[in-house]
């Protein structure tokens, strides 16, 4: 069982999937970036845990990797073009230095 916290505007939200209701890689990529784009704790996360803050999400090595280096290309080619709100945590991690 998966439990995700999400919190925008003083409001928490949680989901929880179940073997069952498994997402496919292009839905957990963008599960990904709505929660970046609403938890600026979780963009702290991705920049200082880097996979670590992935754990839960159900992504290959492939998937952690693009997403915690801000992979932009591979990234909107598995789940079309992102919006400005979706691009939140690559637009960060793109301006951030550290490599």
């Amino acid at each position: 069982m998966v439990l995700e916290h999400v919190q925008n505007k003083n409001k928490i939200f949680h989901w929880v999937l179940n073997d069952q209701n498994r997402n496919s890689e292009p839905e957990e990529i963008l599960r990904v970036l709505r929660r970046a784009a609403v938890d600026n704790d979780f963009i702290a996360q991705l920049t200082d845990q880097g996979s670590l803050a992935l754990q839960g999400y159900d992504l290959s090595q492939q998937a952690k990797a693009a997403l915690i280096s801000g992979d932009l290309p591979w990234v909107e080619a598995r789940v079309g073009k992102l919006t400005a709100r979706l691009r939140t945590w690559i637009d960060r991690r793109l301006q951030q230095e550290i490599w």
